[in-house]
């Protein structure tokens, strides 16, 4: 009787503890993502702030801000048109398309109401792509309509936290627990588990050919964080475990030479894993994006930093 009351003690504690561990996670001010404008003159940046907001690209400085309650877990701008597509969780706004030019806001229904991590257009613009916390991939058009949505892989409830559409096909990369590869109808093409141990993946980004994509995940205590190589087949290329810190954003430069990844520091690697250089962060970077020109990257990170490098990793401003 007295080992049951201890058990339900210490259970409660757990209970506790975890919802106030969550609180505090769910209210720390963090920018999740950054995405700089296809044209080169803006930069998108989301978090915990409670607001959407657009810096010009030269100085920082702050050009425009959109109300967002809560937690913009992923920003993308369209291809080619002066629209933002964003993704926020724990939020009471949805996921939502805006045109910059009219300040419309389209919500995109169907999402999960834990909200979503994971957003991409596809190569034309054409479609928008969400992948959400209950596992729900979801296929918009230019107008926010709803045109498609199946599950993840067999009714899986498990969160999707990246998704990436080929660059030129209508083929679809999600990242969660494993490696998940779809067609435009939803049918499941490849399922691959991309380490013996049970270790959640964070990012995804296939290169512009189109013939191999990459992977960062989480690691944990035991385990090392990695950043694969896959081929087009989804056959490892190479692994890499240099890092101190979760893989949460890659994204490659336009010329498709150099890759960044955001971590414990912004490193930048070449088409074969090969690093190249490595630019230290006094906290951990959790999103990253590369300019038109591939000169310049933009960073955010956990402690609200915004940090402009140049393509040798080298920080030329920050903005705290």
């Amino acid at each position: 009787m007295r080992y049951q009351k201890s058990a339900v003690f210490i259970f409660l504690l757990l209970i506790v503890f975890s919802q106030t561990f969550a609180q505090k996670t769910a209210v720390r001010e963090i920018l999740w993502t950054t995405d700089w404008s296809p044209d080169g003159k803006f930069i998108a940046i989301g978090g915990n702030i409670d607001s959407l907001k657009i810096y010009s690209e030269k100085n920082l400085k702050l050009y425009k801000s959109f109300p967002v309650k809560n937690t913009i877990t992923r920003v993308e701008w369209h291809p080619s048109k002066s629209i933002i597509a964003l993704a926020t969780q724990l939020s009471e706004d949805k996921s939502a398309i805006i045109n910059l030019e009219t300040n419309k806001k389209i919500e995109l229904n169907g999402i999960a109401p834990d909200g979503a991590r994971g957003i991409d257009w596809n190569y034309t613009g054409e479609y928008l792509a969400v992948a959400d916390n209950e596992g729900q991939v979801l296929i918009y058009n230019i107008k926010g309509e709803l045109i498609r949505k199946f599950m993840n892989e067999n009714n899986s409830t498990k969160g999707i936290t990246a998704i990436d559409w080929h660059p030129h096909k209508n083929i679809l990369t999600t990242v969660s627990n494993k490696i998940r590869i779809f067609d435009f109808d939803g049918n499941l093409l490849k399922s691959i588990k991309h380490r013996p141990e049970e270790v959640l993946m964070l990012s995804v980004a296939w290169h512009k050919s189109g013939t191999f994509f990459v992977t960062g995940d989480y690691g944990d205590e035991k385990d090392k964080s990695l950043l694969q190589y896959w081929d087009e087949q989804c056959d490892l290329l190479e692994s890499i475990d240099i890092s101190k810190g979760e893989y949460r954003n890659l994204t490659w430069n336009p010329k498709g030479n150099r890759l960044a990844s955001a971590s414990d520091a912004l490193r930048i690697w070449d088409i074969n894993g090969n690093l190249i250089y490595e630019g230290k962060s006094e906290d951990y970077l959790w999103g990253v994006s590369w300019n038109k020109k591939g000169n310049r990257i933009v960073t955010s990170s956990l402690e609200q930093r915004i940090i402009l490098w140049n393509n040798k990793a080298e920080a030329l401003l920050t903005l705290e």
